[in-house]
């Protein structure tokens, strides 16, 4: 299947205290995994102040995603026991028609990220984990550049479902070229 074309979108920065962070605690999630991360894990990731948020705007104004970029130490074990990039989360708003937001919205995570690395701010690798049960983002994440790092699935201690960890290298590219 060939890669979407992005469609454009507004970002717009937002904190976790405000009136866009409130709408998107309100979308009606299939589980609470995305609830329970967005009330709990993401305001601890922003108090450290490296955690970024976006919400993303069609040209009606409506907001139709968001999107999370993190400088931590969650996969330092692949990323030399420095600081990296990770995306925790990036959502549709489950009330609307997939037309292709989440390209747009990872192409626009991946795009931030590059800065951070050139910056020398962290690691030059972008992390992110999915569940297997989310195959359409697995096949987005694919098709956007990222490999799949754990051989076999981990099982989330929390959801009790089995998870991949993926990457891509965002910084410049090094002489050997090498992939994560």
């Amino acid at each position: 299947m060939p890669a979407r074309t992005p469609i454009p979108l507004k970002p717009l920065r937002i904190g976790t205290s405000g009136s866009e962070y409130d709408e998107i605690l309100t979308w009606p999630f299939d589980d609470g995994f995305v609830a329970r991360l967005l009330s709990s894990d993401i305001p601890q990731r922003a108090l450290l102040g490296n955690c970024r948020i976006w919400v993303y705007h069609d040209s009606d104004g409506v907001c139709v995603g968001f999107g999370i970029l993190d400088i931590c130490l969650d996969y330092q074990q692949y990323a030399n026991d420095e600081p990296h990039l990770y995306i925790p989360l990036l959502a549709i708003n489950p009330t609307i028609e997939s037309l292709g937001y989440g390209t747009s919205i990872l192409k626009h995570l991946i795009e931030e990220a590059t800065v951070s690395a050139g910056r020398s701010l962290c690691h030059d690798l972008l992390f992110l984990d999915v569940y297997l049960s989310s195959e359409k983002a697995i096949k987005l994440y694919d098709a956007q550049g990222f490999v799949r790092l754990t051989p076999e699935p981990i099982e989330d201690p929390i959801e009790g479902k089995p998870f991949i960890v993926m990457a891509k290298r965002v910084g410049i590219a090094n002489e050997s070229g090498d992939k994560p």
